[in-house]
C-alpha cells in the first residue's frame, strides 16, 4: 500500500486559494455553488481552518510536516473544543512530541481569537482549544507552555472585556486542574474576574 502523501505548506495554500477562488466565482457571477462530499480521502484536513497555520508554525520551528500532520488529522475530526477528560486527553501523545510542542507554541503567538468578531467567523474555536490542551499537557518547555498560557488569559481579559467568551478557556483550566495544578491558579484568577 502506498503512503500518503503529507501536503507542504505551498501546496495547502494553493488548494484553498482554488477553494475560494471558485466560492467567489460562485457568489460573483450568481452560479450555482454545489457542495459535495470530499473530493479525495483527508480534504476535510486540508479544508480545517487550523492545518495551514500549523504548517507554517511547523516549517518556521523545523518540526516534519509528517509530525504535525497527524496532528491537523486528529483536531479534524473533533467537532467541537473540548469539554471533558477524556477530549482533553486526546492531546496527550502529542504533548508529548517537543517538535509539536514547539509548533503549537509558535501558533499561539499569532492564532489569536478574532475577539472584534461575535462569531469568530474564519478561526477554528475547536482548534484553537485542543492546541492550548496540548500545552497545558506538556512537560515539555513547561516554564512556555504556562507563560503563553497566562497571555491567552491576559488576551481574554483585555479584549472580552464582558468575559463571555472565557468559559471555555475555564472549562480547560477545571478539567486540566487536576492533573496539573499550576492551571489552578489561571482558573482562579479566571473565576476572580467572572465574578466581579
Amino acid at each position: 500500500m502506498a503512503k500518503k502523501k503529507i501536503p507542504t505548506v505551498s501546496e495547502v495554500r494553493e488548494y484553498l486559494a482554488k477553494e475560494e477562488a471558485y466560492l467567489k466565482d460562485c457568489t460573483d457571477n450568481n452560479k450555482t455553488y454545489v457542495i459535495t462530499g470530499p473530493k479525495f480521502p483527508g480534504e476535510n484536513i486540508w479544508k480545517s481552518k487550523i492545518t495551514l497555520p500549523l504548517l507554517e508554525a511547523a516549517e518556521e520551528v523545523g518540526a516534519s510536516n509528517e509530525e504535525i500532520w497527524e496532528l491537523c488529522k486528529k483536531i479534524a475530526q473533533t467537532t467541537h473544543a473540548p469539554v471533558t477528560l477524556k477530549d482533553y486527553q486526546r492531546m496527550q501523545p502529542f504533548a508529548e512530541k517537543e517538535k509539536t510542542v514547539d509548533t503549537v507554541l509558535k501558533l499561539l503567538e499569532s492564532y489569536i481569537p478574532p475577539f472584534d468578531d461575535e462569531y469568530w467567523f474564519g478561526f477554528d474555536i475547536a482548534g484553537y482549544y485542543y492546541c492550548l490542551a496540548l500545552i497545558s499537557l506538556s512537560d515539555y518547555r513547561r516554564e512556555d507552555c504556562e507563560k503563553q498560557l497566562w497571555t491567552t488569559v491576559d488576551q481574554f481579559f483585555d479584549h472580552d472585556t464582558k468575559l463571555e467568551k472565557i468559559s471555555v478557556l475555564l472549562r480547560n483550566m477545571k478539567v486540566l486542574g487536576k492533573l496539573r495544578p499550576v492551571l489552578r491558579n489561571m482558573q482562579a484568577s479566571i473565576e476572580s474576574k467572572v465574578s466581579m
